[in-house]
């Protein structure tokens, strides 16, 4: 094997151009990758990728679960309004939709099945 190569300074550049995501971020810009020549680039350049992906990560993980408050609000009010209606508190101008019982409904006749089993 080959005598291991001695450490050379890191080259860093500067991207003009800012994401939405990068304002405010404590992570530097990312270097081009065809411009990492050394081991210790490679690493920087592998840290700031992961520190940018967690970045995103945690910003991803608000939003969903910000989404999730809103529907559990939503899924919350629509559970109180079907409450009201089955209390009654809705308007009674409305047709009940359970049918009557079958001993309330004596004119009408029911069928019966045979040999099914129910009765």
């Amino acid at each position: 094997m080959s005598s291991p190569l001695a450490a050379q300074p890191l080259k860093v550049t500067i991207a003009n151009g800012t994401s939405k995501g990068d304002q405010g971020s404590r992570t530097p810009p990312l270097a081009d990758p065809a411009d990492i020549s050394s081991p210790h680039e490679l690493t920087a350049f592998v840290e700031t990728l992961l520190e940018q992906l967690d970045s995103k990560f945690d910003e991803m993980s608000s939003q969903i679960l910000e989404r999730m408050m809103q529907m559990s609000q939503r899924v919350d009010a629509l559970e109180a309004s079907i409450q009201d209606i089955i209390n009654g508190d809705a308007p009674s101008s409305s047709a009940p939709s359970i049918p009557p019982s079958p001993g309330s409904a004596a004119s009408t006749p029911q069928p019966r099945r045979i040999r099914s089993g129910l009765q």
